[in-house]
């Protein structure tokens, strides 16, 4: 099971239930990385938007949580 904090959960819940319950970090971050391309940036030069933001911090955490230095 990956680790997150429960933020992140509900964020994963919401926007990519599909791999919420998934086995490895890479498995989650990969499709969130798309989903922060897809809908995270109101234009390359503004860089993110509120969601981008949010999902972001989803990132960070999940990458955070589960990775060594």
């Amino acid at each position: 099971m990956v680790k997150m904090s429960e933020n992140s959960r509900r964020f994963i819940a919401k926007y990519l239930p599909e791999v919420l319950n998934a086995d490895y970090p890479n498995d989650i971050l990969a499709p969130l990385n798309g989903l922060i391309m897809q809908k995270g940036f109101d234009s390359f030069e503004d860089g993110y938007n509120a969601f981008g933001y949010e999902a972001q911090e989803v990132y960070d955490d999940i990458f955070d949580s589960n990775f060594d230095d």
